[in-house]
């Protein structure tokens, strides 16, 4: 297995056999080189929770252009990102491994050259790859760039969300981010200029503005921003938040506006998935990273590809981010590679041939962190001190209605019965220890199976570090 982030050191023969027979291996048959072979567009969508879209009842209309794109495609109901962090979601989705497997476990560990990509794939199939990012987390020196022919990650004198003068010096008139609409523009014109009309493409487009610092343009402001709500602190970041929401469902529109104006969209099959969520105070803590309860993990998902996907299809069984890569490969036609992804294919799913597994184990990881008392504001509200207590790594686990989350460093386990109590406010675990003991046995069994043996951590620099503060990351 190749690494990422870590340098691997060995592993026993016994736990790779495990792992080869736990793995879903996608077959289907190579339509890569007929004519015509479909083109691929990945939309991310940065800190974007599911209960704040629209698409999926959220009473305020913050997605219409997802709820159009969900009507002509698949809505799935339960996708998971595997952390509630930016790099590691993404490396998972580009390589369909768990963040244990490749390593990037937090914002700044590196995709290692060795790791093969989606992009890669695609690439030596003959497509044309280009990528636009909106975010310093996945910046090309992360590794992120691997497969693309284009990767677009250079903000230039582009008005950033983010400013930290203790880095004018060094940074220049270089920013650490991106609006939505200077993302649009510049992957339309690779789309009206760039790409080579003779052959496939594959598009990835990031979209960061949901991140905080939430500040929307004025006019999505005056729609979003109830005037009553600026004395309560919470619900005016929770307006300002919903309104960056419809300002990127608003480019979202935009960039498959011109899919279709320059004849592409019946050919192109659209993915568009969230990172992660928001915590919004639900659990303490107003912004992500810090847990993967549900509002921090649960994110949208909308698979649209006309004439072979059936529309206002509602997909409620649970899948993950590392499904990603083999369903793509698996709906376009192209040979995986040769080793075993860690996610399953979709595309069955999708083509109604299959059900998805109702009671499909769902696996989830809380990024490192130094003990230490996090700010639950931060940046925010200067006059409250309140503060959460992060220490190591968690890691949760969810099978049908119930979630078990365990975190050693910080001695805690909580078990929940998300059907009953989908906001995970109750925590049963004394009172149904049989049922938390079986889960926890079995999230134990896949750690066990997903961490090599012998990590060596690649550390971070002290110049990324500083990058990924300025993007309101913390240790």
């Amino acid at each position: 297995m190749r690494r990422t982030g870590y340098v691997r050191c060995g592993r026993v023969l016994g736990a790779a056999l495990i792992f080869l027979a736990s793995t879903w291996i996608v077959g289907c048959s190579v339509r890569i080189d007929e004519p015509g072979a479909p083109n691929v567009l990945l939309i991310t969508l940065d800190t974007t929770r599911r209960d704040h879209c629209s698409v999926y009842g959220y009473e305020r209309a913050t997605t219409p252009n997802l709820s159009m794109l969900a009507e002509q495609g698949a809505l799935f109901d339960l996708a998971y990102a595997p952390m509630s962090v930016t790099g590691p979601t993404h490396a998972t989705i580009f390589t369909s491994m768990y963040p244990l497997s490749h390593g990037v476990v937090t914002n700044a560990f590196t995709l290692l050259p060795e790791q093969q990509t989606l992009a890669e794939v695609l690439s030596e199939h003959r497509y044309q790859t280009a990528a636009v990012v909106s975010s310093f987390a996945l910046n090309a020196k992360f590794g992120y760039a691997q497969g693309f022919q284009v990767y677009d990650d250079q903000f230039g004198e582009a008005k950033p969300t983010f400013t930290n003068e203790c880095w004018a010096d060094q940074l220049g008139k270089k920013g650490f981010d991106r609006r939505a609409h200077l993302t649009t523009q510049q992957a339309v014109a690779w789309l009206e200029e760039g790409r080579d009309s003779s052959r496939s493409f594959f598009l990835f487009v990031h979209y960061f503005d949901p991140h905080a610092p939430y500040v929307p343009l004025k006019s999505f402001a005056e729609q979003f921003v109830n005037p009553d709500h600026r004395s309560d602190y919470l619900k005016y970041l929770t307006d300002l938040y919903d309104a960056e929401i419809a300002f990127t469902d608003w480019q979202v529109g935009a960039l498959l506006e011109a899919l279709g104006r320059l004849g592409l969209e019946e050919n192109t099959l659209v993915v568009l998935a969230g990172d992660h969520g928001e915590g919004l105070m639900q659990h303490g803590y107003m912004l992500h990273g810090a847990n993967i309860y549900e509002e921090a993990v649960r994110v949208p998902l909308i698979v649209r590809w006309p004439g072979q996907i059936e529309s206002r299809q509602i997909l409620d069984a649970p899948v993950e981010m590392v499904d990603l890569m083999p369903t793509i490969l698996d709906l376009i036609g192209v040979e995986p590679p040769p080793l075993p992804f860690q996610g399953r294919s979709l595309a069955a799913a999708l083509e109604g041939k299959e059900p998805l597994d109702p009671e499909r184990p769902v696996f989830l990881h809380r990024r490192p962190y130094d003990p230490h008392e996090m700010k639950t504001l931060p940046k925010y509200n200067p006059q409250r001190v309140d503060s959460i207590l992060v220490a190591g790594q968690k890691y949760a686990i969810r099978v049908g209605r119930w979630k078990y989350i365990e975190g050693a460093e910080e001695g805690t386990k909580e078990l929940f019965d998300l059907k009953a109590d989908p906001g995970e406010q109750a925590n049963l675990y004394s009172k149904q220890p049989e049922r938390a003991a079986a889960l926890a046995s079995q999230l134990e069994s896949w750690r066990r199976l997903h961490t090599p043996d012998g990590l060596v951590q690649v550390p971070i620099s002290d110049q990324d570090r500083q990058g990924l503060r300025a993007l309101g990351y913390v240790d």
